[in-house]
């Protein structure tokens, strides 16, 4: 059965009955079906590039985000390169100066930088590309500054570990402690011979205190020789390394033994009067390189600035060594 429909007729003034037929209806939903489509298909594509352009601004925030997080990355590491070249000339021109060692050799800090452009060729076609290879490229910098700077910092140690050992070494204590000490009877330079009575040059200084009084090691050392040596009578001699000795003259007792080590303060024997010698007292000489030279420079570790002002000015006096 047809199903009908209503349509005004203008010569009639009426609405008079229509049968639609299976194919009109078909177009009639055919137009609705295109309408809602094409409808819905705009919706669509106002939709899309609503997203896409939200997409867009939002990868565009991204970018410029990490293109800052890029460059303020890029500027700390020039302040780490900076800081590393500071340690350096620091290592160079204070550390090593001030243990008189000679600068870390300039090629050994280069060795290995430059780098190798083919290994950089897989960031040029990425974003930022650029960017990225100047980080690589300093970030392998540091890794290499770093590496020569602890080399370096290793040899200063062991620099330090040797000056430390040396200036034990060095003699830089009386022989005998102030408390026992009675006087300082003759300093280094021409004096009269106690025996001879003519003037001769005398090597060392000459400590009066009485017999029996401790006699200490001056620096860190090995005592070399031990026994009577001439007119020295009973003697210590004690090799500090480094060109240095100890010689301790006219002991009455040892308290050593050839071959020992002992260090700065330690007890090594007792003030005597053995040997050439014209009452108890310790001449005490210092070598530097197989040279006696004036043991009065070598006392700074254990006397007072005034103190050391006062045995400058009585080694200097014209007396008779004893």
């Amino acid at each position: 059965m047809k199903n009908t429909n209503y349509k005004y007729n203008p010569n009639t003034l009426n609405y008079e009955k229509v049968n639609l037929t299976l194919w009109d209806k078909f177009k009639r939903l055919s137009y609705y079906l295109i309408a809602s489509v094409v409808v819905s298909v705009l919706i669509l594509l106002f939709s899309f590039y609503n997203i896409k352009s939200f997409i867009q601004k939002e990868a565009a925030k991204e970018n410029q985000s990490l293109r800052q997080e890029i460059s303020v990355f890029n500027k700390d590491l020039n302040l780490i390169l900076e800081v590393l070249n500071d340690i350096q000339n620091k290592d160079d021109n204070i550390y090593r100066a001030i243990f008189e060692a000679d600068p870390y050799p300039d090629h050994k800090r280069k060795l290995g930088t430059g780098g190798n452009p083919i290994k950089f060729k897989k960031y040029e076609n990425i974003e930022y590309g650029e960017l990225v290879v100047e980080i690589v490229q300093k970030l392998e910098l540091i890794e290499k500054k770093l590496s020569s700077q602890s080399k370096s910092f290793d040899e200063v140690f062991e620099i330090t570990k040797e000056k430390q050992k040396m200036l034990k070494a060095i003699p830089s204590i009386q022989p005998i402690n102030n408390r026992d000490l009675t006087r300082i009877a003759s300093g280094f330079g021409m004096r009269m011979h106690p025996i001879y009575k003519i003037l001769k040059m005398h090597k060392g200084m000459d400590f009066t205190a009485p017999v029996g009084t401790e006699i200490y090691a001056t620096g860190d050392g090995v005592i070399e020789k031990v026994g009577w040596t001439g007119g020295y009578g009973k003697t210590i001699l004690i090799n500090h390394g480094y060109g240095y000795k100890t010689r301790y003259a006219h002991c009455s007792k040892f308290k050593c033994k050839k071959g020992q080590k002992v260090k700065r303060g330690d007890h090594i024997g007792y003030v005597g009067n053995t040997g050439q010698s014209t009452g108890p007292h310790l001449h005490y000489e210092v070598f530097k390189n197989k040279r006696q030279i004036n043991p009065v420079n070598f006392f700074f570790n254990d006397l007072s600035p005034e103190e050391y002002d006062k045995v400058i000015e009585i080694s200097s006096r014209p007396t008779q060594s004893l």
